[in-house]
């Protein structure tokens, strides 16, 4: 419920869209066994009990239940209702999953989406072009049944997947590299503060020194000063070490399980995830000639390239040297804290 409220909060989803993923999720009437009402659905996404209040003969009270979603998220889903959740009164919701998706790869302009009846009564849903630009258009812009765009979908998808012991076997991967990190930050850290002991030892004998009058001002100011210098520079970078950045790893990480998260949606036939995944990770999505095509964002690319090069190779181990091999997914950032203190 949680997620399907999220969903709908984007505002890219109709509540005929929504009624499918409840039913998938197994929640339908209790003695109809029957999809929820688009009635029922609409009157749960107004109820400001899920953000943790609860009216009681007009008069608003705070509940002692935990909120299941923000406020902000209940807001954002009552004005998806004003904009697209109310149900057509003539037509009635048509429940297409991948409108305001794509755009046309020939023209640029918006995929819609339509249905068509044959005379046997059997009825098809199709993706095109709005053509709104009014000019002859070829072949390449014709219509896509919903099965065929939804395959297209998935296939998109499976390019930035990755499978469940491939996942692993990054994990594992990725936790070896976070400990070299982490020895390697404590062996700069060790090295500064060494440093550092070495210098303060030499700025205390310089001062017993002038103290018991073994050096003249003029003498002890040029040999302190520059050690004075280089003692504030250490304990700088001292400071940031301890502090330590984000990690380059981390998001790498993120990466992987997101990947992973994909390649389980796609054997779900998860088709609103998927939608959202595409979103998220694509920066276009153009169809043309009944095939999607996605540009995919920094990173997510260079999977989707390990991905058709692994597919193409002729034997498991080729496919596994061309998995380890890429760089952009075997980064070695722990070597950045190699000490350069007098670079």
């Amino acid at each position: 419920m949680k997620r399907v409220m999220e969903l709908f909060a984007t505002g890219q989803y109709s509540l005929t869209a929504i009624q499918k993923e409840l039913a998938a999720a197994g929640i339908v009437g209790n003695l109809s066994k029957k999809p929820l009402p688009l009635s029922s659905i609409g009157n749960f996404l107004r109820n400001p009990f899920y953000y943790g209040v609860f009216l009681h003969k007009g008069e608003m009270h705070q509940g002692i239940h935990a909120p299941m979603i923000s406020k902000k998220t209940f807001d954002e889903i009552q004005t998806a209702l004003v904009t697209i959740g109310k149900p057509r009164k003539k037509r009635g919701d048509k429940g297409f999953l991948f409108l305001n998706f794509a755009t046309c790869g020939t023209c640029g302009h918006c995929i819609t989406g339509e249905r068509h009846t044959k005379k046997s009564g059997r009825r098809y849903r199709y993706y095109r072009c709005t053509h709104k630009n009014k000019r002859p258009h070829s072949d390449d812009r014709g219509f896509v049944r919903e099965d065929k765009f939804a395959e297209e979908v998935k296939r998109n998808v499976a390019l930035v997947a990755i499978p469940d012991d491939w996942k692993e076997k990054f994990l594992a991967k990725i936790e070896l590299w976070q400990n070299e990190e982490s020895e390697a930050r404590q062996r700069y850290v060790d090295r500064i503060k060494a440093e550092l002991a070495t210098l303060k030892s030499k700025i205390d004998r310089l001062n017993t020194a002038f103290t018991e009058g073994g050096l003249e001002l003029s003498e002890f100011k040029q040999l302190k000063n520059p050690l004075i210098v280089q003692k504030a520079v250490l304990e700088q970078q001292l400071a940031k070490a301890e502090k330590g950045d984000a990690s380059p790893i981390e998001p790498l990480k993120n990466l992987v399980l997101e990947a992973n998260q994909a390649q389980k949606w796609a054997f779900e036939d998860n088709w609103l995830e998927m939608k959202s995944f595409l979103q998220k990770v694509g920066l276009n999505r153009l169809v043309r000639s009944q095939t999607l095509t996605v540009s995919f964002k920094k990173h997510w690319i260079s999977l989707a390239e390990t991905t058709v090069a692994a597919q193409r190779a002729a034997s498991e181990s080729e496919r596994n040297s061309i998995w380890w091999r890429r760089r952009e997914l075997n980064p070695r950032p722990w070597q950045s804290y190699q000490p350069r203190l007098h670079a």
